[in-house]
Protein backbone atom coordinates (compact mmCIF):
# COMPACT_ATOMS: atom_id res chain seq x y z
CA UNK A 1 0.00 0.00 0.00
CA UNK A 2 1.18 3.33 -1.06
CA UNK A 3 1.41 6.46 1.53
CA UNK A 4 1.56 9.38 0.47
CA UNK A 5 4.34 10.19 2.97
CA UNK A 6 6.63 7.99 1.37
CA UNK A 7 5.98 8.56 -2.29
CA UNK A 8 5.33 12.45 -3.89
CA UNK A 9 2.08 13.02 -4.07
CA UNK A 10 1.69 14.13 -8.01
CA UNK A 11 3.51 11.02 -8.71
CA UNK A 12 0.45 8.67 -6.90
CA UNK A 13 -1.72 10.93 -8.51
CA UNK A 14 -0.64 10.29 -11.67
CA UNK A 15 -1.37 6.24 -10.97
CA UNK A 16 -4.57 6.81 -10.12
CA UNK A 17 -6.05 6.33 -13.03
CA UNK A 18 -4.16 3.11 -14.61
CA UNK A 19 -4.84 1.61 -11.23
CA UNK A 20 -8.19 2.08 -11.11
CA UNK A 21 -8.94 1.27 -14.95
CA UNK A 22 -7.08 -2.02 -14.41
CA UNK A 23 -9.82 -2.66 -11.50
CA UNK A 24 -12.36 -1.85 -13.84
CA UNK A 25 -11.17 -4.14 -16.46
CA UNK A 26 -10.66 -6.83 -14.13
CA UNK A 27 -13.88 -6.66 -13.08
CA UNK A 28 -15.25 -6.56 -16.34
CA UNK A 29 -13.36 -9.51 -17.35
CA UNK A 30 -14.55 -11.43 -14.27
CA UNK A 31 -18.27 -10.28 -14.72
CA UNK A 32 -18.33 -11.15 -18.15
CA UNK A 33 -17.63 -15.12 -17.91
CA UNK A 34 -20.96 -17.09 -18.02
CA UNK A 35 -21.60 -18.70 -14.24
CA UNK A 36 -23.94 -21.52 -13.38
CA UNK A 37 -25.21 -19.60 -9.56
CA UNK A 38 -26.17 -23.19 -8.55
CA UNK A 39 -28.13 -24.18 -10.96
CA UNK A 40 -25.68 -26.25 -13.60
CA UNK A 41 -27.20 -24.03 -16.55
CA UNK A 42 -24.60 -21.56 -17.54
CA UNK A 43 -25.95 -17.64 -17.15
CA UNK A 44 -24.81 -14.70 -19.10
CA UNK A 45 -24.92 -11.26 -17.35
CA UNK A 46 -27.99 -10.66 -19.53
CA UNK A 47 -29.51 -13.38 -17.83
CA UNK A 48 -29.03 -13.36 -13.80
CA UNK A 49 -29.96 -9.96 -14.51
CA UNK A 50 -32.86 -10.73 -15.92
CA UNK A 51 -33.47 -13.08 -13.44
CA UNK A 52 -32.65 -10.79 -10.68
CA UNK A 53 -35.23 -8.29 -11.54
CA UNK A 54 -37.86 -10.73 -12.13
CA UNK A 55 -37.25 -12.35 -8.42
CA UNK A 56 -37.61 -8.65 -7.50
CA UNK A 57 -40.81 -7.80 -9.38
CA UNK A 58 -42.91 -11.09 -9.69
CA UNK A 59 -45.93 -11.47 -12.35
CA UNK A 60 -44.95 -8.71 -14.96
CA UNK A 61 -45.56 -8.85 -18.41
CA UNK A 62 -42.88 -9.03 -21.16
CA UNK A 63 -43.83 -5.68 -21.83
CA UNK A 64 -44.11 -4.62 -18.12
CA UNK A 65 -40.30 -5.94 -17.86
CA UNK A 66 -39.09 -4.47 -21.02
CA UNK A 67 -40.23 -0.31 -19.95
CA UNK A 68 -39.05 -0.76 -16.25
CA UNK A 69 -35.80 -1.83 -17.54
CA UNK A 70 -35.90 0.32 -20.06
CA UNK A 71 -34.86 -2.22 -22.90
CA UNK A 72 -36.67 -3.11 -25.93
CA UNK A 73 -39.89 -6.03 -25.96
CA UNK A 74 -37.71 -8.08 -28.21
CA UNK A 75 -34.24 -8.17 -26.25
CA UNK A 76 -36.45 -8.72 -23.10
CA UNK A 77 -38.37 -11.91 -25.43
CA UNK A 78 -35.17 -13.50 -26.48
CA UNK A 79 -33.48 -13.49 -22.90
CA UNK A 80 -36.86 -15.17 -21.89
CA UNK A 81 -36.28 -18.31 -24.29
CA UNK A 82 -33.33 -18.77 -23.13
CA UNK A 83 -34.61 -18.98 -19.39
CA UNK A 84 -37.40 -20.91 -20.17
CA UNK A 85 -35.50 -23.28 -22.39
CA UNK A 86 -33.32 -23.36 -18.94
CA UNK A 87 -36.05 -23.90 -17.03
CA UNK A 88 -35.51 -20.98 -15.05
CA UNK A 89 -38.90 -18.66 -15.59
CA UNK A 90 -42.59 -20.11 -15.95
CA UNK A 91 -45.19 -18.15 -18.74
CA UNK A 92 -48.56 -17.78 -17.20
CA UNK A 93 -51.55 -16.52 -17.79
CA UNK A 94 -52.03 -13.03 -15.88
CA UNK A 95 -55.45 -14.73 -14.24
CA UNK A 96 -56.58 -10.88 -13.55
CA UNK A 97 -56.56 -10.27 -17.72
CA UNK A 98 -56.40 -13.54 -19.52
CA UNK A 99 -55.11 -11.83 -22.68
CA UNK A 100 -51.60 -11.52 -20.95
CA UNK A 101 -48.45 -13.57 -19.97
CA UNK A 102 -47.03 -12.98 -16.68
CA UNK A 103 -42.94 -14.37 -15.99
CA UNK A 104 -42.51 -16.37 -12.68
CA UNK A 105 -38.93 -17.96 -11.90
CA UNK A 106 -39.40 -21.37 -11.06
CA UNK A 107 -37.60 -23.30 -8.48
CA UNK A 108 -34.70 -23.46 -10.22
CA UNK A 109 -34.90 -19.89 -11.26
CA UNK A 110 -34.92 -19.00 -7.34
CA UNK A 111 -31.67 -20.92 -6.87
CA UNK A 112 -29.98 -18.32 -9.64
CA UNK A 113 -31.47 -15.46 -7.77
CA UNK A 114 -30.36 -16.67 -4.51
CA UNK A 115 -27.07 -17.14 -5.43
CA UNK A 116 -27.01 -14.47 -7.33
CA UNK A 117 -27.77 -11.85 -4.49
CA UNK A 118 -24.52 -14.02 -2.39
CA UNK A 119 -22.30 -13.14 -4.90
CA UNK A 120 -23.02 -9.85 -4.27
CA UNK A 121 -22.79 -10.10 -0.67
CA UNK A 122 -18.99 -11.38 -1.64
CA UNK A 123 -18.59 -8.25 -3.39
CA UNK A 124 -18.97 -5.93 -0.78
CA UNK A 125 -17.51 -7.82 1.72
CA UNK A 126 -14.89 -7.69 -0.30
CA UNK A 127 -14.99 -4.03 -0.62
CA UNK A 128 -15.64 -3.57 3.04
CA UNK A 129 -12.73 -5.54 4.20
CA UNK A 130 -11.01 -3.30 2.01
CA UNK A 131 -12.20 -0.26 3.74
CA UNK A 132 -13.46 -1.69 7.01
CA UNK A 133 -9.98 -0.11 8.92
CA UNK A 134 -9.86 3.13 7.82
CA UNK A 135 -10.51 6.00 9.60
CA UNK A 136 -14.28 8.04 9.00
CA UNK A 137 -12.25 10.78 7.07
CA UNK A 138 -10.79 8.79 4.95
CA UNK A 139 -13.81 6.29 3.83
CA UNK A 140 -15.42 9.64 3.46
CA UNK A 141 -12.69 10.58 0.91
CA UNK A 142 -12.93 7.49 -0.77
CA UNK A 143 -16.91 7.58 -1.28
CA UNK A 144 -16.55 11.26 -2.30
CA UNK A 145 -14.26 10.52 -5.00
CA UNK A 146 -16.36 7.29 -6.38
CA UNK A 147 -19.21 9.52 -6.13
CA UNK A 148 -17.64 12.68 -8.23
CA UNK A 149 -16.41 10.79 -10.48
CA UNK A 150 -19.32 8.54 -11.11
CA UNK A 151 -21.31 11.72 -11.59
CA UNK A 152 -18.28 13.05 -13.94
CA UNK A 153 -18.62 9.71 -16.27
Amino acid sequence: MYTICSMDKNYIIKKIPRKLLNIINNFNESDKKARDFGTDEMLHLSEIHLIEFIGDNEKLSVSEIARRKNITKAAVSKTLVRLEDKKLIIKDINPDNRTQIIISLTRKGWTAYCEHKKYHENINKIIFSCVNNNSKEDINAIYNFLDQLENLL
